[in-house]
């Protein structure tokens, strides 16, 4: 049929005219495909293109991140002293409201205590008046007591007299008795007057004592009265009213409350380690390391603003919920010239993070971190083929990883992650300039 001879005919121009093996050609019966030699192809081994970076020590800048609440340096509750009506309260004294210091902000009724004033002060002046007329009754007393004592040396030697003259018979005894009897008397009276004079001192002191009370008196008074008139005790914000004019008020009450405008606190829960590194750099006087200069940038969480900020100390052992430091920092809150849409007052209550950074004291071997795998570096050697190095990385930071041993300086390290990754494979690197320079600039606290 048609196709069959279509098929033979392809078959046989697949077969030589003749056989190589025995040359006889069609007449053998045997035909023989048509065959061509195979090529050699020379082997050679394809280099891996990859980029890379001269490992290098830069100045590096350790920081240390921790996040905490802003709340006001000062807060002040009003709390009354007094008790009574309100008479005064600003109209304006509403949340919110911000007054300077020494403003008066409400005053409570003071006559209860203008009274219990005038009666204190003349508690005083009866006292005086008292000490003054035992001081002079003393004076009297001690005019008297010169009298009465001549008078008992006269008695005395008449005394001595009539017992001379007793014992010569000159007088009876009946005179002696007289005379005995007068001078008992006159030492009767003589010491009389010196008791009174002894009796003075405690007297005096009794009429002092009651004075002195009556000091303390006017004195609490004269606070009370004080306390009638609040005044604002510095720059301050009213966070709550818990008090209207004509409403009676008692000691201990709660009028309202408010916040200092100069400064800010916050309390940064900063990881031990981050914070150990960074007070490493700091220099130590006398054993003794002082924090209040070390500088900290207050920042939202989404970086959109930023506060200056010193550290005011570290508190005394570790946060056992979070296993870190607690480090207050204070930031001055600005002025009320200041243009709030370039520098905002941190707000009262504002979750936010804070960075202390300081410069290393030495430069530090700083890579990418993405170029560490589980503890290795890739490494193109002098042949320009991979090398798996283990490192040993002293900690990271912003992307950085700061290598304490197994590279040196000048050797290449491998940006790219080569899927498989032997030892040995051909390289073929190209310095990339731009991410040596972005290493530099991170290191330096310029996060990218």
């Amino acid at each position: 049929s048609k196709s069959q001879n279509s098929l033979e005919n392809q078959t046989l121009e697949n077969f030589n005219p003749s056989c190589r093996s025995c040359g006889r050609g069609w007449n053998c019966g045997v035909f023989c495909l048509k065959k061509t030699a195979p090529q050699r192809i020379a082997l050679s081994e394809i280099s891996r293109d990859v980029q890379v970076i001269s490992a290098a020590r830069v100045p590096f800048v350790i920081s240390a991140t921790g996040f905490g609440t802003a709340r006001p340096e000062k807060t002040w509750s009003a709390i009354s002293n007094v008790k009574g009506p309100v008479t005064f309260r600003r109209p304006d004294l509403e949340s919110g409201a911000v007054f300077p210091a020494g403003t008066l902000l409400l005053e409570v009724d003071p006559g209860l205590y203008e009274l219990a004033l005038l009666e204190a002060e003349a508690e005083i002046a009866s006292a005086d008046a008292e000490i003054a007329q035992l001081e002079q009754e003393n004076e009297n007393s001690a005019a008297l007591l010169d009298l009465e004592r001549q008078r008992l040396e006269l008695a005395e030697a008449a005394l001595e007299r009539i017992k001379s003259l007793l014992a010569s018979d000159a007088v009876s005894q009946a005179s002696l008795e007289t005379q005995l009897r007068a001078t008992l008397q006159q030492r009767q009276a003589v010491q009389s007057l010196v008791n009174q004079q002894n009796i003075f001192p405690i007297q005096l002191q009794r009429l002092q004592a009651q004075k002195e009370r009556a000091n303390a008196k006017r004195a609490q008074v004269q606070s009370d009265l004080a306390d009638t008139k609040i005044y604002a005790p510095f720059d301050l914000r009213i966070s709550e009213v818990k008090v209207e004019e004509f409403q009676y008020v008692n000691p201990g009450q709660l009028l309202f409350a408010a916040d200092g405008t100069k400064a800010s606190e916050i309390t940064l829960q900063v990881p031990m380690q981050a914070l150990r590194r960074v007070l490493e750099q700091m220099p130590a006087s006398e054993g003794e390391l002082d924090v209040s200069g070390l500088a900290v940038e207050i920042q939202l969480i989404d970086k959109s603003q930023s506060w200056d900020a010193r550290v005011l100390r570290i508190a005394n052992g570790i946060d056992p919920a979070t296993r870190t430091v607690q480090v207050v920092a204070r930031v001055i809150q600005p002025d009320s010239t200041a243009s709030f849409t370039q520098t905002p007052p941190l707000p009262k209550g504002m979750y936010v993070q804070g960075v202390l950074r300081i410069a290393a004291d030495a430069p530090l071997l700083a890579i990418p971190q993405q170029t560490v795998h589980t503890g290795e570096v890739y490494i193109v050697n002098a042949e320009e083929r991979l090398e798996r190095r283990a490192v040993d990385i002293s900690f990271r930071q912003d992307g950085l990883a700061v290598v304490q041993s197994g590279i040196e300086e000048g050797e290449k390290i491998v940006l790219d992650d080569i899927v498989p990754a032997y030892s040995g494979m051909l390289l073929a690197p190209a310095l990339a300039e731009d991410k040596q320079a972005e290493i530099r600039a991170v290191a330096l606290g310029d996060v990218l």
